[in-house]
């Protein structure tokens, strides 16, 4: 878990580039606020970041019998290995780059709302000597990749040289015009930030993620929702649904995740969370009743005000006397960690939970 803190600290110190509170980063390491924390044992994680590749043969059937439309969950198992290998490790896996490039093409060329996440992949995939040999040398990956959008084609060719002499040559002139989002170094932080999300999809360790993926592709796709906001969206229902403490009880944790991933997801984007800054008083309230009911959730609960504060959600938090009284009701030890957490939080937290901090 201590990796995955580091990660997560490090992402947010630059706001994942941006401006979130970098004064004490993670309360967790607060030696005042520690009696509040559980971690999960260290079995838990190694696995969490132990990379176990899935089986390629599944890839070659997938395009050998055209299952492309079907294979959501084969490129996000794909991705989620990729994303946290280090390159040695996909080093090692270079036997079966080519048939991986044919595949990441295909599943390109049908599944638009994977885009960022296979331009992620094709970024981090080309920080490997032995996988970018793979694709050089092959003619037909470079005329495979010219059938794709020219749009698509100019993203994915900015993250490479090799990939940027591959691609047509009117989308090879329009690679210094991609969006921000699809520029190399922008990607990286996004790298950062989807395996944040898919360590948090592991912590929970449930086979419902998987489903919801599928129907969160789907909703996007046909409402051209984007991804992050959509989950950002998911999130924010999944807390104003929980009404009462038996709810809290059950579904607190699960809304919580949900939360975490929508806000990691947005982060460093004030426009995504501007479009639902309406719900902010709610989504707050059910933080602070999630925390007050349950303190082994603060890593979670401070992790999003984090990131929330950072936001245009904080006018909303600073403006409302009634979340701040929220906020005090809270034992003094818990307040103290928010506000470790943020300074915008310090300024709200009772005077004698402001001198444990």
């Amino acid at each position: 878990m201590i990796e995955l803190i580091s990660l997560r600290a490090t992402l947010l110190r630059v706001q994942l580039g941006r401006q979130v509170d970098s004064t004490n980063i993670c309360p967790v390491h607060s030696a005042r606020s520690c009696q509040c924390v559980s971690f999960p044992d260290a079995k838990h994680s190694k696995q969490a970041h132990m990379v176990v590749w899935p089986k390629w043969e599944v890839y070659e059937e997938c395009l050998a019998k055209d299952r492309i439309m079907s294979a959501n969950g084969d490129f996000q198992d794909f991705k989620k290995q990729v994303l946290k290998a280090s390159v040695q490790e996909i080093d090692e896996q270079a036997a079966h780059a080519t048939v991986m490039w044919n595949f990441l093409i295909a599943f390109a060329a049908k599944k638009h709302f994977y885009r960022n996440l296979i331009i992620q992949v094709f970024n981090k995939l080309m920080q490997v000597p032995s996988w970018v040999a793979a694709w050089e040398v092959d003619v037909k990956l470079h005329e495979k990749v010219q059938t794709l959008h020219e749009d698509l084609q100019s993203a994915i060719g900015a993250q490479h040289e090799v990939l940027r002499k591959s691609i047509a040559p009117a989308a090879s002139k329009s690679v210094t015009l991609v969006r921000m989002d699809e520029r190399p170094e922008e990607v990286r932080l996004a790298i950062e930030r989807e395996k944040i999300i898919d360590a948090i999809k592991e912590e929970v360790e449930s086979e419902e993620w998987a489903a919801e993926e599928e129907i969160e592709a789907e909703v996007s796709a046909e409402t051209s929702t984007h991804p992050s906001l959509s989950a950002l969206q998911d999130g924010i229902d999944a807390a104003i649904a929980i009404d009462d403490p038996s709810k809290m009880d059950s579904c607190g944790l699960s809304a919580l995740n949900k939360l975490r991933i929508g806000c990691i997801s947005c982060a460093g984007d004030d426009h995504l969370f501007s479009q639902e800054l309406d719900n902010a008083p709610k989504v707050f309230n059910f933080l602070l009743s999630l925390l007050k009911q349950h303190k082994e959730f603060l890593n979670g609960v401070a992790e999003v005000i984090n990131l929330l504060m950072a936001s245009t959600w904080c006018s909303v938090f600073e403006k409302s006397q009634l979340l701040q009284e929220r906020l005090r009701e809270l034992p003094k030890p818990l307040q103290a960690a928010l506000g470790l957490q943020s300074s915008k939080v310090l300024a709200h937290i009772d005077a004698d939970a402001r001198r444990q901090a």
